[in-house]
């Protein structure tokens, strides 16, 4: 990353800043990130205040693809997370450890909590509840093409599909099938370490990386499938060093890697009677470019589909449901404002990143309803 000098205060990190658009305050910019960085601790803030300050970050990364300077907001807030120790850091550290316990854990425990609690604790229910959602009724049939006959292919499921979401899962692995896809047996992957990286977890997140590309090589090095758009996006940002040095072993790796919805283009596609009358298709920070998310979601929901706002993040940020749920909470409400906006009651919203939905369904309000894309396949 630059060093925080080669900041010139230009002000375009605002213009994307989802902090500073929900809440009109600049502290929370990148650009105020950068310029506090670059002061003597004598001059601005203490070193603890800044730390405290500068780690309010989504880590949705807008500010770097916006600035002429190649800043990045995200791993300034990721380094000054991993030089703490803090209890937070920590406890996110405990809930990705552990999810295959702790996850089912806190969902049942939700579950016999009082209907309504004072915040953040009733925004946590909602979310525990979101995370292990009953899929809603689909609305649409899809036959793939058979265009990958015999080719060998495995699903990274992301933590939310093989933790919460299993029926995720099960419904990618069945589209894989149906594209003529030969999966192997079950493969134990770890976290795609994007989680981590943006918590400051860096060992962790080494670590995590290294297992996800042993196991897949010891597989044959086969496509590798997910249908998650922020797994997609920090499975791409493995470098060479994860590799052991070699540029070849990442190319190789780099070419694997297949939105699940790619699979589907072209596919024969059925509308159910319960379809509804208007689709929102809320776009993720982490979208790849091109989003075959949203191609796919345009193929199947038609005329139907609202336009898309691509310049609306979701506030999941991480560790920031832990140490400021009050903002994230703020730009997720003006997230659904401005999806919602003009928009029927009825109308479904569908994204294809696991945390923007899990997000997006704890904000969603009684007349729409938040779903991953799968959710409306039968």
């Amino acid at each position: 990353m630059a060093s925080p000098k080669a900041c010139v205060q230009c002000g375009k990190c605002l213009e994307v800043c989802p902090l500073f658009k929900a809440t009109g305050r600049e502290e929370l910019t990148p650009r105020a990130k950068f310029f506090l960085q670059s002061l003597d601790p004598a001059q601005g803030l203490s070193v603890n205040d800044f730390n405290s300050l500068a780690s309010l970050c989504l880590s949705c990364g807008r500010c770097a693809k916006n600035c002429p300077q190649n800043m990045s907001g995200p791993e300034l807030v990721s380094e000054l997370r991993a030089g703490s120790n803090g209890f937070l850091r920590t406890c996110w550290d405990i809930w990705l450890a552990s999810p295959g316990v702790l996850w089912p854990t806190a969902a049942a425990l939700s579950r016999f909590s009082p209907e309504s609690l004072p915040e953040p604790f009733g925004s946590a229910k909602k979310r525990m509840a979101s995370l292990f959602a009953k899929s809603p009724a689909p609305w649409a049939e899809v036959l793939p093409q058979v265009c990958f006959e015999e080719r060998k292919a495995v699903l990274f499921k992301g933590c939310v599909g093989r933790y919460a979401r299993k029926d995720w899962a099960s419904k990618a692995e069945h589209l894989m099938d149906a594209a003529g896809l030969v999966r192997p047996g079950e493969i134990n992957f770890s976290c795609c370490g994007s989680s981590y990286g943006s918590a400051g977890l860096l060992d962790r997140q080494r670590d995590a990386r290294k297992k996800n590309i042993r196991v897949w090589q010891d597989a044959g090095e086969p496509l590798l499938v997910t249908f998650c758009a922020t797994c997609l996006k920090g499975l791409k940002e493995y470098d060479v060093e994860d590799f052991s040095g070699s540029e070849e072993l990442r190319s190789r790796w780099m070419e694997s890697l297949t939105p699940l919805s790619s699979l589907l283009a072209g596919a024969e596609i059925t509308l159910l009677d319960n379809c509804p009358d208007q689709v929102i298709y809320h776009k993720p920070c982490h979208a790849a470019q091109p989003d075959a998310d949203l191609e796919f979601v345009q193929a199947v929901a038609g005329d139907r589909l609202l336009p898309v706002k691509d310049d609306l993040c979701c506030g999941f940020g991480g560790v920031m449901q832990i140490g400021a749920p009050k903002l994230s909470r703020q730009v997720g409400e003006h997230c659904m404002t401005s999806l919602t906006e003009g928009a029927d009651a009825g109308a479904q919203i569908v994204s294809g990143c696991s945390a923007c939905v899990i997000q997006l369904a704890t904000l969603a309000k009684d007349a729409y309803f938040a779903t991953h894309w799968l959710d409306i396949l039968k």
